[in-house]
């Protein structure tokens, strides 16, 4: 047996002496002292017990070691398979407007914001063509994210689509819901009080911290501030669907989060909501002309900075009682991702991210063209096959790739980033006593 090449090692943890485990593919972890790590990093060795054998076994079946001459290369590219052709869940995320009535002044929607509305006709073909996708693939689920722009200026498109999915899933007895990725500002008692029979089970709104941040980063389109109102229709949706706050930092507002969150906590929310969550703002597309060829943009996480307020934020969140995110898993770019999630614009025109709608160029096809959609998946990890986190990125952001270089698909590397953040989100998840499930 070996090490694989999937398992990295935090040293010294949880105490001196002994040394955490963790495989990125399988993500499994264990504990083991200090005979044993030099002992399993020596290079290919054989149990000299049956004891040994017994412990050998179970680290063979968590992934953290494999058997001597097992092709690592082949069950990576399996397993990579495997992700990429899984129906189980298809997930369609409709845009019903390129129009917002925020004025976010980081907004990565910024070049292609237009007042332009899903129409009654293409909400109705829109339906037809994720109905289409359901019978195609025969998913376990179906889960429909409403997006923008601001998704809820554009309550006519989300009541057709979602009736007309809602009444098919029903039909075929399939598991749906739908969701929104809003501002907050609509997200009215009345709004949600009408979208709970069709189906709205979840939204995600954004919080930049306490009202004076918030409210510079986050006016409505007026100037005036939104704190206030988002946090009333929260208050009022969080006894009815799934939110998650969802918050963007900088060197301006982060050191405003812990008073956001004890506001929230004021308000009962650490038992309400589902998740909370904390962002770097990055630069968007429309900023490439101002990069130049060595700049670590935001959104790679490159800077130390960055790096140590996203895991000290995720412990704040934990701390005060909040659900965070896992911190650690798979996360993998859904253009390398299998068919089965799609993003279809007001017009009807696909994407595979939502982060380029608007940017024809990276249009797949349209609903109004079955079959002739561009939906091949791309193997870019491969050429990141020897690292060991390559089962975590999957070989990056594409679009974080494309504003840096201009090409979407330019090695981007991240190491630097995982490295750091797998080490200290295991420290964190062991601390607050958070265990992951392991992948079969």
């Amino acid at each position: 047996m070996r090490l694989s090449r999937y398992t990295v090692t935090v040293d010294n943890f949880p105490r001196k002496g002994t040394y955490l485990l963790y495989n990125t593919k399988s993500q499994a972890q264990v504990v083991v002292d200090k005979t044993l790590k030099e002992r399993l990093e020596g290079g290919p060795f054989k149990a000299e017990n049956e004891k040994e054998e017994m412990v050998f076994r179970q680290l063979c079946q968590m992934g953290i070691v494999i058997e001597e001459g097992e092709d690592e290369e082949k069950k990576l590219e399996d397993w990579f398979g495997i992700v990429q052709s899984d129906h189980s869940l298809l997930r369609a995320l409709v845009l019903t407007t390129y129009d917002c009535n925020f004025a976010c002044p980081y907004c990565v929607e910024e070049g292609v914001r237009k007042k332009l509305y899903m129409g009654r006709d293409t909400a109705e073909d829109t339906a037809r063509y994720i109905v289409r996708k359901v019978k195609d693939f025969n998913p376990e689920r179906l889960v429909v994210t409403f997006y923008g722009g601001e998704p809820l200026m554009n309550l006519e498109a989300i009541r057709i689509v979602a009736s007309m999915v809602g009444e098919y899933a029903r039909s075929a007895n399939l598991n749906f819901s739908f969701g929104a990725t809003t501002n907050g500002s609509l997200l009215t008692w009345r709004v949600v009080d009408e979208l709970i029979p069709l189906g709205f089970r979840s939204a995600k709104v954004t919080l930049d911290g306490t009202r004076e941040f918030h409210n510079r980063k986050r006016p409505f389109a007026n100037g005036r501030g939104s704190f206030d109102v988002i946090i009333k229709n929260i208050v009022n949706a969080a006894d009815k669907i799934d939110i998650t706050v969802g918050g963007n930092f900088d060197r301006e507002n982060v050191d405003s989060i812990p008073e956001l969150l004890d506001y929230l906590k004021e308000l009962g929310l650490d038992k309400k909501l589902k998740l909370v969550n904390f962002k770097p703002i990055h630069e968007t597309i429309n900023d490439m002309g101002s990069f130049t060829s060595d700049t670590d943009m935001g959104c790679v996480f490159f800077e130390d900075e960055v790096m140590a307020n996203l895991v000290k934020l995720r412990r704040l969140v934990l701390e005060k009682g909040f659900n965070a995110s896992p911190g650690l898993g798979v996360n993998v770019c859904s253009m390398v991702m299998n068919p089965s999630f799609f993003v279809i614009d007001p017009t009807g025109i696909l994407y595979r991210c939502p982060a380029f709608v608007g940017h024809t160029q990276f249009s797949v096809g349209d609903i109004y063209h079955y079959g002739e959609e561009d939906f091949s998946v791309k193997s870019l990890w491969k050429r990141c096959k020897d690292c060991s986190y390559v089962p975590l990125c999957g070989d990056g952001c594409l679009y974080a790739a494309y504003v840096r270089f201009g090409d979407a698909e330019k090695l981007n590397c991240q190491k630097s980033f995982m490295e750091y953040m797998v080490r200290e989100n295991l420290k964190l998840n062991y601390a607050m006593g958070i265990k992951r499930k392991v992948n079969k």
